[in-house]
């Protein structure tokens, strides 16, 4: 294999401090969430899910956004829980249509009690776009002098293994290969930290099915 087969295109979100409003794509910020449907709730501890991150498809089409969704909302129970090599936070997506939101709901549930390190701060998004190999474990010895896999909040790409990996992780439902979609850094190699803490101060990596995102999530922290 040539170093261009080993070649992904990532996309920092590099995060930095502002006032988003729920027409943006952000982290922390308001969610364009209809009125008529129902707030997602942990299953595990009924406490409402937290708003994270939300992604415009007109910002970041490098997402897998399924046909007829132009918005991925991604939601966090800022509870510990129980999940590979870790403890950290349920995760919840949301692909929707923008287009059909008329009316918001008026205020945002919120958790009785949460854990702080899980709660973003308010981000507006400046994204960085470039080309990502894999973490030095994953690497052939010929692109070993390559920089080293991203650690940041981004789009694609590849893993920034700390301690687990390399991992890979079949589709419970049609057995392909997941992939990483996204990756919520605990550190910003650009932009500000979101003062989050996943594990032990490394990622959150979602993993998406390749065949269909609406497929079961694989979440690890590593």
């Amino acid at each position: 294999m040539g170093k261009q087969d080993w070649a992904r295109p990532a996309v920092l979100l590099n995060p930095l401090e502002g006032d988003p409003t729920d027409a943006d794509s952000h982290i922390g910020g308001p969610m364009l969430w209809p009125i008529d449907e129902p707030w997602p709730q942990c299953e595990s501890d009924g406490e409402p899910f937290v708003g994270a991150l939300q992604l415009y498809r007109r910002d970041f089409p490098e997402l897998p956004f399924p046909d007829g969704t132009d918005l991925l909302q991604v939601f966090l129970c800022t509870l510990d829980h129980e999940v590979p090599d870790a403890y950290g936070p349920d995760v919840r997506l949301v692909w929707r249509d923008s287009t059909t939101v008329f009316e918001l709901i008026e205020e945002e549930p919120e958790p009785s009690e949460q854990e702080e390190f899980y709660v973003p701060t308010v981000n507006v998004l400046e994204p960085i776009r470039y080309t990502e190999y894999p973490h030095a474990y994953e690497r052939p010895e010929e692109l070993r002098d390559l920089p080293k896999t991203s650690e940041g909040t981004k789009i694609g790409g590849w893993t920034a293994w700390h301690a687990s990996g390399p991992l890979t992780f079949a589709c419970p439902q049609c057995g392909e290969v997941r992939r990483q979609v996204l990756s919520l850094g605990t550190y910003e190699p650009s932009g500000d930290n979101v003062e989050w803490v996943f594990g032990s101060e490394g990622n959150l990596n979602v993993f998406l099915c390749p065949k269909d995102v609406r497929h079961p999530v694989k979440v690890h922290i590593d």
